[in-house]
């Protein structure tokens, strides 16, 4: 259920983790995935307090961000018992506009949860249409969201421009479930030579 990232200073909002406002300056290290709950986080307080459980909503990257709701931060709850985390390369740094439920934000790529499947069943993360990654995104504002790739439209000064619109491509839901082995096609060859000719 619990995974490494790439360590994230921030600031937890107390009155998620004590019975008073404010907040307390400190690192998120990992992430914690429960099924149908929201992505939460383990964080080292700097009074040396570490809290594991802890929403994408109560923590913030400046002490003045403003606070989010859950559900402006997160569309998805987590999948399985667990996540993978993977930093692209390629989106490393790169900026993107977020469409949040709270509206379009600014943001910038910090890393991706995926999920395997549980032992138990292999539900939705085996289904193209359902199965979804969270990127994990600093938005301008200060805060965090953890959006699925058809929520997030990126930017760059070369390739794709200041100003990018799928929503005007025509795009669809991925459904197709994809296999070179159609047997259909052809059937395993029982040529026993090192470049065998498949028999169809």
């Amino acid at each position: 259920m619990n995974a490494d990232i790439p360590y994230l200073r921030c600031w937890v909002r107390l009155p998620h983790v004590a019975a008073r406002p404010g907040l307390e300056e400190a690192y998120a290290f990992a992430i914690q995935s429960h099924p149908g709950r929201a992505l939460a986080f383990h964080v080292m307080l700097k009074s040396g307090a570490h809290y594991r459980g802890v929403p994408i909503h109560a923590l913030a990257l400046r002490p003045e961000a403003p606070a989010r709701p859950l559900h402006h931060c997160m569309l998805w709850d987590c999948f399985t018992f667990r996540p993978i985390v993977h930093c692209f390369r390629y989106l490393q740094d790169h900026e993107a506009v977020c469409y949040t439920r709270g509206g379009a934000v600014h943001g910038t790529y910090l890393f991706t949860v995926d999920w395997l499947p549980d032992a138990d069943g292999p539900g939705f993360t085996h289904r193209p249409e359902q199965n979804k990654c969270a990127h994990v995104m600093a938005l301008d504002d200060g805060n965090l969201a953890a959006l699925p790739t058809n929520r997030i439209a990126w930017r760059d000064g070369y390739f794709i421009g200041s100003n990018p619109n799928p929503r005007a491509k025509g795009y669809v839901v991925q459904d197709q479930i994809w296999q070179a082995e159609d047997c259909s096609l052809f059937d395993a060859s029982t040529d026993d030579n090192y470049i065998y000719e498949d028999e169809r």
